[in-house]
């Protein structure tokens, strides 16, 4: 039926009924006589004269002038819409003027790329250059800092965040929160820091049986220490139940790394040596992976020396080599060794004792630089003990984690002591006796079983044979110097200067002429201890349902993206790829914040047990460290609940292996991460982040727990050889590194599993951009950026993230973490990249487009 049918309808009758026009015609017509002309007309009187001829003349000519004008204006304006559709269309699809995006944030990031951008640079030659050859300028560095990033220049911003929220009263905070907030009074208030002076280092001290001062200062050839007892054991229980601290005997309770739903026991070296904030203590880097068991490394002994040679352990042992020793002394052992004996000469000098010796002044000086030097040479045979590369490959007999009773373990040590004609003492029982006494949980010394690896059990026989053979008086200088060391920070502006001068002089910092402002040392300090109420306090209301929806949807597209690219790969198996895919599935995440934030009564419920005061600082960090400590021990018998790795207030991304999760604090979810206007300068950004943390779950690492977090071979034989033959590629690529400032290259063995990270992170990121970009449409263009394509602009996100300013301290440091320097993180994943190549036309043998085969994994 066509109800609109135009010409026709006039011909053939409406088509939606019939026609009635030739009834009305016919029943309207008036029967009258025909007219024939003009004269007629008017003699009927139909028509009557208004004018002549020539005013009817008139008339027909206005009428079609006023025609004429109509049809001008009409043909006018058709052509004006016509002209305004090209314009419109023209400028809609033409390139040459595209859609801008004119946001704060895209605004925001067109500065900052461009500020920081060296564009004189070819972006094939030198692409970190081209990116961030500018970017110190804009961005200098802080002395207190040996290196500057976007890190921590988040970090610094989030402090600033965190120390005004602190200084404000609101009475409807939750306990926690506004104890956060005395926490930080507390820390504030150097008036009262300065009239209590030391008294709280001396009152923990008396709590752990330590004198006020080391005992081994009093030796002279008049004092015999012979007769010097100390029960070393009772004090290692004491510093770790009531500071938290691993001094000598490591202990900690882990996820079973074989059953991630349950804890277990696990001793070996330390582990928590320092559990108070420092200002120095530097943060972990991006992406470290937390609560990883120690597995055995073949290189976790470096030492030459075996431990059936003599020791250094006797009085007279040490008075012997000290003089050997001297001699071989650089600047930096002078340096730390000045600094103990200034730290044990303020205590002593103030402790009023010694005006009751016959010691004098020149005799005193002497001894403490003895002490000073003995502490040193000890600590440094230890940390070689506790120290060692744990990043190689791990082959199928690393899977085996013994297990022992403390009888067993016990047996071990004694039978290690023996052969090298120590004395055995019972340890390992009152240690865990002793621990556990703090707690609601009472051990079972036949069921509960300790982890401990083939390497920690080497450390365990190595400190039961020192301690056998070490003077009393030269451990309790040992415990003492680790105590006060730790607390010395948080009392007197004399001790605090004491300490940054030493790491100053030592780092080359020059920090004692630039000293933070105290307000962002206590703002880091209460950020460190009460990190959860902090978040809870400064979380932006409309998080949960803004920012969160749009990371989990970029998760979803990076795993959908690392699905993709593990389909395509040809050294993998069917089985293995199946069980790869499960464990992306399996894979939770943990975004922005956790949900019980909701209900303050969680809140309390996390802090239940603390106490704070306004006028006890250290006693404040004191008994938060004690409360962790119980409420970690009574998890002995809990399940275990996939948690948070950190604080929401920490700039960093986590992947724990032993429950298969990440963690992405919510202050990695904003600006210069995220938020960046444009999306694929999110994906280029914190996209690649969260692609370097769900690829830690199947890097050289993390392929060894499988979907629920267990340390089981899930890997086919075939699959982990062609696996371990491809890792050879990226050794080899990031060996031949070469850092110019320290004259030295990459360790391409020690950075594997980062560096495998940091390309599948980025390879999965672009696949994902690309598909969400198909789904959602592209995107508009940044200002002064107008002929930069949406690819380009997330492989300038991606260099930009890295970059940053360093000294040549800092990338010596550098070499001994497990992640590549920056701008070797930025080099080495696009010089992998095809895409990157194809998208800035890097011909081949380019430096950033090497003619070599290119390391891929995934």
């Amino acid at each position: 039926m066509n109800a609109w049918s135009g010409s026709d309808r006039l011909n053939e009758g409406d088509v939606m009924g019939p026609s009635v026009v030739g009834t009305a015609r016919e029943s309207a017509k008036v029967n009258t006589p025909p007219l024939k002309n003009g004269s007629d007309l008017r003699e009927s009187g139909y028509l009557i004269a208004v004018g002549s001829r020539t005013a009817r003349f008139r008339r027909r000519h206005v009428n079609r002038l006023r025609k004429l004008a109509i049809f001008s204006l009409f043909l006018i304006l058709l052509i004006a819409i016509i002209i305004l559709l090209a314009l419109y269309l023209r400028n809609k699809y033409n390139n040459n003027s595209p859609r801008l995006c004119t946001s704060k944030e895209c605004l925001r990031s067109a500065a900052n790329l461009a500020l920081s951008m060296d564009s004189t640079v070819n972006p094939c030659d030198d692409f970190h250059q081209y990116v961030c050859g500018n970017w110190a300028s804009e961005h200098p560095r802080p002395d207190m800092y040996t290196s500057y990033d976007w890190f921590r220049d988040k970090q610094t911003k989030v402090y600033a965040v965190i120390r005004d929220m602190l200084t404000k009263n609101h009475t409807a905070d939750p306990k926690p929160v506004k104890q956060a907030k005395d926490l930080y009074a507390s820390c504030m208030d150097t008036d009262k820091l300065e009239k209590i002076g030391k008294k709280p280092i001396y009152d923990i001290l008396k709590s752990l049986n330590l004198p006020l001062y080391p005992t081994h200062i009093n030796a002279t050839d008049d004092v015999d220490l012979s007769a010097v007892t100390f029960d070393w054991l009772d004090t290692v229980i004491k510093v770790k139940t009531q500071l938290g601290m691993d001094i000598l005997i490591g202990f900690d309770i882990f996820t079973d790394p074989r059953n991630s739903s349950v804890y277990r026991l696990v001793m070996g070296s330390p582990e928590t040596t320092n559990p108070f904030p420092s200002l120095y203590k530097e943060k972990p880097k991006h992406s470290r992976q937390t609560r990883q068991f120690n597995l055995p490394s073949k290189d976790k002994l470096p030492r030459t020396k075996t431990w059936e040679e003599p020791l250094i352990l006797t009085l007279d042992d040490y008075k012997i080599n000290k003089k050997q020793k001297k001699s071989e002394d650089d600047e930096i052992d002078h340096k730390y060794i000045y600094f103990y004996g200034e730290l044990i000469k303020i205590f002593a000098m103030d402790s009023g004792k010694l005006n009751e010796s016959e010691i004098d002044e020149l005799t005193l000086d002497r001894n403490i630089i003895s002490s000073a030097t003995d502490f040193y040479m000890l600590s440094n045979d230890l940390y070689e003990l506790e120290t060692g590369n744990s990043t190689d490959t791990p082959d199928k007999d690393d899977f085996i984690i013994p297990e022992y009773s403390v009888d067993e373990i016990q047996a071990h040590t004694d039978k290690y002591v023996e052969s090298n004609n120590g004395t055995t003492q019972l340890i390992w029982k009152k240690y865990l006796e002793g621990i556990f006494n703090v707690s609601a949980v009472t051990l079972d010394f036949q069921e509960d079983k300790i982890l401990v690896s083939q390497l920690d059990m080497q450390y365990m026989e190595a400190i039961a044979l020192i301690v056998s053979k070490t003077h009393p008086a030269v451990l309790e200088l040992y415990i003492w110097i680790k105590v006060v060391e730790v607390l010395a920070l948080h009392t007197t502006k004399e001790l605090r200067l004491l300490y940054y001068r030493s790491y100053d002089t030592r780092h080359k910092h020059h920090a004692d002429l630039f000293l933070p402002p105290r307000s962002m040392q206590c703002a880091s300090t209460v950020n460190d201890m009460m990190g959860m109420a902090v978040a809870y306090a400064i979380v932006e209301p409309d998080f949960y349902n803004t920012t969160r929806p749009k990371i989990l949807t970029m998760i979803d597209l990076i795993k959908d993206a690392l699905a993709t690219l593990v389909g395509k790969v040809k050294w993998m198996d069917d089985n293995t790829k199946v069980a790869t895919y499960r464990k992306i599935i399996s894979m939770d995440t943990f975004v922005g914040f956790p949900t019980w934030f909701k209900q303050p009564r969680i809140l309390e419920e996390f802090y239940e047990g603390i106490e704070i005061s306004r006028d006890t600082y250290l006693a404040n960090l004191v008994n938060i460290v004690q409360v962790k400590a119980t409420k970690s021990l009574n998890h002995l018998r809990q399940p275990n609940y996939n948690s948070w790795a950190t604080d929401p207030t920490e700039v960093n991304a986590y992947h724990t292996f032993q429950e298969n999760t990440i963690t992405v604090p919510m202050v990695m979810l904003q600006y210069p991460f995220f938020d960046l206007g444009l999306e694929s300068l999110n994906y280029g950004s914190l996209g690649t982040i969260l692609g370097h943390e769900i690829t830690h779950g199947f890097d050289n690492f993390g392929r060894q727990f499988d979907k629920n977090g267990n340390l089981i071979p899930w890997w086919s034989n075939d699959t982990i050889q062609h696996y371990v033959n491809m890792t050879q590629c990226f050794v080899d690529q990031y060996s031949s590194y070469y850092v110019s400032e320290i004259d030295t290259h990459i360790n391409g063995t020690k950075t594997l599993g980062e560096n495998i990270a940091d390309n599948g992170g980025l390879r999965e990121a672009f696949l994902a951009m690309k598909l969400h970009h198909r789904r959602y449409g592209p995107e508009p263009k940044l200002p002064g950026f107008e002929h930069v394509t949406s690819d380009q602009m997330f492989f300038l996100s991606y260099a930009n993230l890295w970059c940053g300013v360093s000294t040549k301290d800092s990338l010596e440091a550098d070499m001994d973490d497990e992640h590549s320097p920056q701008n070797f993180r930025s080099r080495g994943t696009l010089q992998n990249s095809e895409d990157f190549a194809r998208t800035f036309n890097c011909r081949p043998g380019s430096p950033m487009n090497p003619i070599r085969k290119r390391c891929i994994i995934f």
